[in-house]
C-alpha cells in the first residue's frame, strides 16, 4: 500500500506518468499499475486521464494531501527506529529564511557534521511563511524563520539569534564622508528587496524610524545583486549584517552611522508540536541553540 501512495503522491507532483516512472526507476506500464490498484482498494477514480494531459480529480486531491501525510509519518517512524540504536544516524530535514539559510545555516551544518558525521541534514530555503507550515504538516524537522510570530499551530517556535540590520555604502561614496543626516538619506538611491522579503519589511522599518520616503528605489530579488550594485557606488541598502560581514572586513563596504536607534530582529526556531522527535533532529536542535548564533558574523560569512 505504501509504495502504491508513493507511486501516486510522485504522479501527481510529476504531473506525469512518464516523469514519476523515471524519478521512480520503474517502468510507466507499472507506475499505471500501481496507480489502478490503488483506485480500486478506495473504489474511486483519482486521476482523470485525457489524450494529452492528466487531471486530478477532487478525490484525487483529498487522497494526496493524506498520502503525503502517511508517508512522511512512515518516513518519521523509521527514523524514530533507527534512533534505537547506539550512534546518533539518519536524515534530519531542516529548513531557514533566506538570510540564515544562505549565510550562516552551512557554517553552522559544517560544525554539526564534525560533530555527528553519520547525521545527514538536508536543507530548503525558503520564506518563513513556507519553512513553517513545513514544520507544520511534517514535510521538515525542523525550521528557522525571522520573528517571533507564524500562522501555523502546530508549531512550537524557540527564539535563538538575533540579527541587526547595517546601512552600507561604497566606502569611496559621497555618503561616508561624513554621517548622514536624515535629508541626504532621503534623497538618496537605495537598492532593496521585494515585497514579502524579510529584509524589505526591516528596510521599510527603518525608513519609517527615520522618518524618510525615498523616491530613488531600485527594486532587486537578490542580495547579492545588491550589494554589488552598493559596493559600484550606486547608492545605499539596510541589509543583514550577516550578509555584508564578509564585505565589511575587507572593506568593500561600510556600515554608517545613522540617526536612529538600530534596527534588529529576532531568528526563531520551528519544531512541531509532537512528543516524538528523532534522535538526530533532537541533536540538531540543541546544537542550533548552544552555536547557531554567530558572535562573530565575519566568521560565518567567509
Amino acid at each position: 500500500m505504501d509504495l502504491q501512495l508513493r507511486v501516486f503522491v510522485t504522479v501527481v507532483e510529476e504531473n506525469s506518468f512518464t516523469r514519476a516512472a523515471e524519478k521512480l526507476h520503474i517502468s510507466q506500464p507499472a507506475i499505471s499499475q500501481h496507480v489502478q490498484t490503488l483506485e480500486q482498494r478506495l473504489g474511486v477514480r483519482l486521476i482523470d486521464r485525457g489524450r494529452r494531459r492528466m487531471q486530478v480529480n477532487p478525490a484525487g486531491k483529498i487522497v494526496y494531501e493524506h498520502a503525503r501525510e502517511i508517508l512522511s509519518l512512515y518516513r518519521r517512524m523509521e527514523r524514530l527506529i533507527a534512533d534505537m540504536q547506539d550512534v546518533p544516524a539518519g536524515q534530519v530535514n531542516v529548513g531557514a529564511s533566506l538570510t540564515y539559510g544562505e549565510y550562516v545555516l552551512p557554517h553552522v551544518i559544517a560544525r554539526f557534521r564534525k560533530t555527528y558525521p553519520a547525521v545527514q541534514p538536508v536543507v530548503s530555503i525558503a520564506n518563513t511563511q513556507t519553512i513553517a507550515h513545513a514544520v507544520a504538516v511534517r514535510d521538515l524537522d525542523i525550521g528557522i524563520v525571522e520573528g517571533r510570530d507564524v500562522v501555523e499551530d502546530d508549531v512550537t517556535l524557540t527564539p535563538f539569534a538575533e540579527d541587526e540590520m547595517l546601512v552600507v555604502a561604497s566606502p569611496g561614496s559621497p555618503w561616508c564622508a561624513e554621517a548622514p543626516d536624515r535629508r541626504l538619506l532621503e534623497r538618496a538611491p537605495w537598492f532593496i528587496r521585494e515585497p514579502g522579503s524579510g529584509t524589505r519589511e526591516m528596510t521599510d522599518r527603518l525608513f519609517a524610524q527615520l522618518g524618510i520616503q525615498p523616491r530613488d528605489l531600485v527594486e532587486y530579488t537578490s542580495s547579492q545583486v545588491i550589494k554589488e550594485s552598493v559596493a559600484a557606488g550606486l547608492g545605499l541598502a539596510c541589509l543583514s549584517r550577516w550578509v555584508v560581514a564578509r564585505e565589511l572586513a575587507w572593506g568593500m563596504l561600510q556600515a554608517l552611522a545613522i540617526p536612529c536607534a538600530p534596527v534588529k530582529r529576532t531568528f526563531s526556531i520551528v519544531t512541531p508540536k509532537s512528543e516524538f522527535e528523532t534522535r538526530a533532529s533532537r541533536l540538531l536542535h540543541a546544537f542550533l541553540l548552544e552555536h547557531g548564533s554567530p558572535e562573530n558574523p565575519s566568521m560565518t560569512s567567509g
